[in-house]
């Protein structure tokens, strides 16, 4: 069933586009939602093809004032896939890997993060901000919410990794943008007859004009930019402008599709690491937990993830081998990685967590360690699927997944990680 506006925009756009388009109930029912807790019909779902398929998309809409929604996998808490306007599918067809170099890498926005890395490994190389949702997310949704994960420690955000892009502004201009020419050339804007000559292009007008503006609030930005290790908080302001060279592909990476649609992305990668093995460490208070966390953080360790008694116990459930390695009276566990180049030295710096956290420090009441890639790796996997098992619990309780990634300073977490575990 489709009402007469959703049959015209139907009619309309698959006279321009080659991709699907869909405005019947049934099927706009399974983009109304996403893994958040909201809800929202969309006027209907469109899944571009090609760049050609963006352009007039967005086109169309923005002569029509109707709202553009781009979707990776849907796999966002707080409903960033939604809207009531046309939602844009970008993870069903444009999900191709164009162009690797050997360290960074040009593909689409629907390219899975997981078969990303598939391939990547295969040149012992890796994209390493690894978001929960690895397994599904796109790597646009993970440019589009400037994505981390477990590896932080190591790898940073996204943002850090992202070279150019090309993206499609609301008129329908395509940009490729990425690092730029020296930030005076950009602001070089000749005067003739006292008359201002505009910049050639529209991109040397977006990048003069945003140069004017980083420049002349460059102490407002940052006496405002988050003094958290990392924030997720409106544009990215700090780091466009570095070393006097511009690059405007650093905001758009976590503008949440709110500049333009990415349509490609060059990312940079890492070199694989040669072994890595995991701590895992006990506790029976959270506070020790924590302190334990401040200490590891400061020992070179590429992750360190606190599991808490509720997790621990899904863990348990799901997995015999890793349920006899967990404690039961365990209130916390510290899931610490460490990584090198040979195996050994990989085996000497988890000796030394262990020892300063167990031994030394008296935090860890018990701990164990693994080496063998094929352990660490389900034990990472296990970890990783607890948080869905929250939405397959027995009974009538349910996981509500209402707040999204929070960021806290360190010397914060003693105060505030005892207060979430009350709510």
């Amino acid at each position: 069933m489709i009402d007469p506006d959703r049959m015209r925009i139907q009619e309309d756009l698959r006279g321009i586009i080659q991709g699907d388009v869909r405005c019947d109930d049934v099927f706009l029912q399974l983009y109304a939602s996403d893994a958040s807790i909201y809800e929202i019909k969309p006027l209907g779902v469109v899944r571009p093809r090609n760049l050609d398929d963006v352009i007039a998309l967005v086109r169309y809409a923005n002569n029509r004032n109707i709202s553009l929604h781009p979707r990776g996998s849907g796999s966002g808490l707080a409903g960033e896939s939604l809207g009531s306007g046309i939602i844009v599918d970008m993870a069903h067809s444009m999900r191709r890997i164009l162009q690797f170099d050997g360290e960074s890498i040009r593909i689409q926005p629907g390219v899975v993060h997981q078969q990303l890395n598939k391939f990547l490994a295969r040149h012992d190389r890796v994209f390493g901000p690894d978001p929960a949702t690895s397994a599904v997310s796109t790597m646009g949704g993970a440019i589009a919410l400037d994505g981390s994960g477990s590896h932080w420690l190591k790898y940073g955000s996204t943002r850090a990794y992202v070279e150019a892009l090309q993206v499609v502004l609301a008129d329908g201009t395509v940009l490729d943008v990425g690092p730029n020419k020296n930030i005076e050339t950009l602001c070089a804007v000749p005067q003739v007859r006292g008359v201002l000559h505009k910049p050639q292009s529209r991109l040397d007008d977006i990048e003069s004009r945003m140069k004017q503006l980083v420049i002349g609030h460059r102490d407002i930005i940052k006496e405002h930019t988050p003094s958290s290790l990392t924030h997720r908080c409106g544009y990215h302001l700090n780091g466009i402008l570095k070393n006097e060279h511009f690059n405007l592909a650093k905001l758009f990476t976590g503008s949440e599709g709110s500049l333009g649609i990415i349509t490609e992305a060059t990312i940079r990668t890492s070199p694989l690491p040669g072994f890595r093995g995991l701590a895992l460490l006990f506790f029976d208070r959270i506070e020790k937990a924590i302190e334990a966390s401040r200490l590891a953080v400061n020992m070179g360790v590429s992750a360190c993830d606190m599991i808490d008694r509720r997790l621990l116990a899904l863990a348990r459930a799901t997995s015999s081998n890793l349920g006899k390695a967990i404690p039961s009276d365990a209130e916390v566990m510290l899931l610490v990685e460490m990584d090198a180049e040979n195996s050994e030295d990989v085996r000497h710096r988890l000796r030394m967590i262990v020892d300063r956290i167990q031994h030394r420090e008296n935090l860890a009441y018990t701990a164990r360690t693994a080496v063998d890639e094929r352990e660490v790796g389900q034990i990472w996997l296990l970890m990783k699927n607890v948080i869905p098992m929250l939405y397959r619990l027995e009974g009538s309780r349910r996981a509500i997944p209402f707040v999204e990634d929070i960021s806290v300073h360190p010397e914060q977490l003693t105060t505030v990680v005892p207060e979430l575990q009350t709510v």
